[in-house]
């Protein structure tokens, strides 16, 4: 009797895995494969055992046994198809670096000018309260203009184009209440920052990469080390820019290892359309997300809420689901001057 005979009938009744299947599969493995090790917070890890090493030559033997036995397996390029599963925030990482690679891209000069029309939801009450949240059923639309360069912004106000220059801003009793952003230190750290995901993470945590010059807040002069969901969030506020390929697929490589980022599958944002989203859970009490489009994954917009109730010193209560952000960009171009949109 032939050898091969009875696994030819255990897989007479085992159907054909499915392309969808497949690239799912492979994904996952893919992804515990090539996922970084962990930095250990108290204590050195042990090396990894030999069971280790056979429990993952073991997955690997079986997903191979498994892609075998169907028929017209496409390789799995990184390429989007309608049913294909994200498995984790590795994958979905992967999958929108790869697209953005392929996306043509001509740097803009320095003079000029970043066009965004954004849909944001407004705020229950104002910003003097803003734990009370967002009302996703009210948004507004607006139009800004920003140099590359950071030098000036512009924007409509009552049907005139009004153009700025990136000041301080200051309350009635001269007090500095904050920044133009992301003014001209953003647009040297588009230029300067690393494309390689570890060495781009390190330099969104380093307090004298993201420091944004003469920073009231900041004691002495020193800036604290910013937290994940800051980095997190400079990550959304980069994305939102146009930036060079390799450094928009190194941004996405290095989300997934942002502690507490994970996947969600079915996000929507401030214009209904629903994506594929970066979800981190920060503090205990936030979660933030990126969403991007599900066949492109081109950016489309953010959503912030609370996972729990969170009382913030001094100020109101926070309560569970209370949405905090909603956010789409509709469009981002670059044109020749203020007020242009082509």
């Amino acid at each position: 009797m032939n050898d091969l005979d009875p696994l030819k009938s255990f897989r007479r009744a085992t159907p054909p895995i499915t392309p969808a299947a497949a690239d799912a599969a492979r994904d996952r493995l893919r992804a515990a494969w090539t996922a970084p090790p962990r930095e250990p917070r108290r204590a050195a890890r042990p090396v990894r055992s030999p069971r280790w090493l056979v429990t993952r030559a073991a997955a690997a033997a079986a997903l191979g046994i498994a892609l075998t036995a169907g028929i017209g397996i496409a390789q799995n390029t990184g390429d989007p198809r309608a049913g294909t599963q994200i498995a984790n925030a590795a994958v979905l990482g992967e999958r929108a670096a790869r697209a953005a690679e392929d996306v043509p891209f001509a740097m803009p000069r320095a003079d000029q000018w970043i066009y965004v029309k954004i849909r944001a939801a407004q705020f229950k009450g104002d910003m003097n309260t803003w734990w009370l949240g967002m009302d996703a059923g009210k948004t507004h639309t607006v139009e800004r203009w920003e140099r590359v360069d950071g030098r000036a912004r512009a924007e409509f106000i009552d049907g005139d184009l009004e153009v700025r220059s990136p000041e301080r801003r200051e309350d009635l009793q001269g007090d500095v209440v904050g920044y133009s952003f992301p003014g001209p230190d953003m647009h040297r750290v588009v230029k300067e920052l690393p494309t390689e995901p570890d060495a781009l993470l390190r330099a969104l945590y380093d307090p004298d990469t993201m420091r944004i010059p003469d920073d009231p807040d900041a004691p002495g002069g020193q800036q604290p080390r910013p937290d994940d969901r800051a980095v997190f969030r400079t990550v959304a506020d980069l994305l939102r820019r146009p930036l060079p390929p390799e450094l928009r697929a190194a941004l996405y490589r290095a989300l997934p290892r942002i502690p507490g980022v994970s996947v969600r599958t079915d996000a929507a944002d401030a214009a209904g359309r629903h994506g594929v989203a970066f979800f981190g859970t920060f503090g205990g009490w936030a979660g933030d997300m990126i969403i991007l489009d599900p066949e492109t994954y081109r950016y489309l917009g953010t959503r912030s809420f609370a996972t729990r109730a969170h009382a913030q010193q001094g100020e109101g209560t926070v309560e569970k689901g209370t949405l905090l952000e909603l956010t789409a960009q509709l469009e981002m171009r670059v044109v020749d001057e203020p007020g242009a949109r082509r």
